[in-house]
C-alpha cells in the first residue's frame, strides 16, 4: 500500500484508483526494505487497512516524498480532524473570502491568483480547493495563464492525486458557498 501511494503521489504514470492500489512489489523485496520496521509498528499501530491508508494517504499530503521515517501520527490526526469538520473549516476559510469572490481566481500581471495565495499561506486547505476547482472549475484557466510558473504545476498535480481519496459532499459544499456569498450581500 505504502508502494502504491508512494507512486500514485511522485509518479504521473501510476493511479493508485485505477490499479487499485496494487503493484508489482514482490514479498521478499519488502522483507530486504531496511525501512521495514516502520510498516511492522505501522500495522501494530493501526487495526484495519483503511486506517493504514489513511495515515500513510495523511502523510503524503503533507509530504508527497513520503518517506515513511517521516512520517508522524500528528499528521495523520491534523487530518482526521479536517475530514471530520470539513464543513466548518471549509466555511471558515471562505468566510473572509467571499466579499471578494471572482477576483479570488483572477491572474493579473502573471502573479498569483489570491486563493493560490491563501492556499501557500496555509489560509485554504488542500481539500477547499479542490472542491472550490470542483464548483468554479478554475485549474483550467490557471493551466493556461500559469503554464510557465513553477508552483502551480505542483499543486495541480497534488489536487488531482488527493482529489480521488475525498469523500466530500459537493452540492452541500456549493449551498454552504451560496450562503456565506447570500449572508455577506
Amino acid at each position: 500500500m505504502y508502494c502504491a501511494l508512494k507512486a500514485h503521489f511522485s509518479r504521473s504514470n501510476y493511479d493508485f484508483h485505477k490499479y487499485g492500489g496494487k503493484t508489482k512489489i514482490s514479498r521478499d523485496s519488502f522483507w530486504k526494505r531496511k525501512d521495514k520496521y516502520f510498516f511492522v509498528k505501522l500495522t501494530k499501530k493501526l487495526d484495519d487497512n483503511n486506517s493504514i491508508q489513511d495515515y500513510l494517504l495523511s502523510n503524503f499530503v503533507k509530504d508527497r516524498k513520503g518517506y515513511i521515517a517521516n512520517f508522524n501520527d500528528e499528521n495523520y490526526e491534523a487530518w482526521k480532524d479536517r475530514r471530520t469538520n470539513f464543513y466548518n473549516i471549509f466555511s471558515n476559510e471562505l468566510k473572509p473570502l467571499v466579499k471578494d469572490f471572482e477576483p479570488l481566481f483572477q491572474i493579473k500581471n502573471n502573479n498569483h491568483p489570491k486563493l493560490l495565495k491563501e492556499f501557500l499561506g496555509d489560509r485554504v486547505s488542500l481539500e477547499t480547493l479542490i472542491v472550490l476547482d470542483e464548483l468554479v472549475d478554475f485549474s483550467k484557466k490557471w493551466d493556461k495563464e500559469l503554464k510557465e510558473d513553477i508552483v502551480w504545476p505542483d499543486i495541480k498535480k497534488m489536487m488531482k492525486n488527493y482529489k480521488g481519496f475525498l469523500t466530500i459532499d459537493r452540492n452541500r459544499c456549493r449551498i454552504k458557498l451560496l450562503e456565506l456569498i447570500e449572508e455577506f450581500k
